[in-house]
């Protein structure tokens, strides 16, 4: 079988500046995460970084606050880095269905590893 782009391209979470600092304060593991926006945004850069010099694409998927939330009060979600991943990876192939089967139905990877904690 031929490797096709979605093999090789990883999904990255993204916060806009304006957004962060709710986003932090929202988020149910935010001792687990930067409260700085310049940290977060370096350890990002980091990431980014080094899946390009892995010969990875990354598609960026920017997490909106209040879209994200009514995606998780609809599914009675958490807010943590494992679902905010499941969120940019569902976002990332276009859907808006259910988290069911997730992960065995993504063709795309999490840039989860040195992820400053999606």
């Amino acid at each position: 079988m031929k490797p096709t782009v979605e093999t090789y391209t990883a999904v990255l979470p993204w916060y806009e500046r304006a957004d962060f600092q709710r986003m932090w304060e929202l988020a149910d593991d935010h001792d687990d995460m930067p409260s700085d926006y310049e940290v977060w945004y370096a350890s990002a850069l980091e990431v980014m970084n080094a899946w390009l010099a892995h010969g990875r694409a990354l598609q960026i998927v920017t997490i909106r606050p209040d879209e994200f939330l009514d995606w998780l009060r609809a599914r009675g979600l958490p807010n943590t880095a494992a679902i905010r991943l499941k969120y940019v990876e569902e976002k990332a192939r276009g859907g808006a269905g259910d988290l069911a089967g997730l992960a065995a139905a993504s063709g795309a990877s999490t840039a989860s590893e040195g992820n400053p904690r999606a």
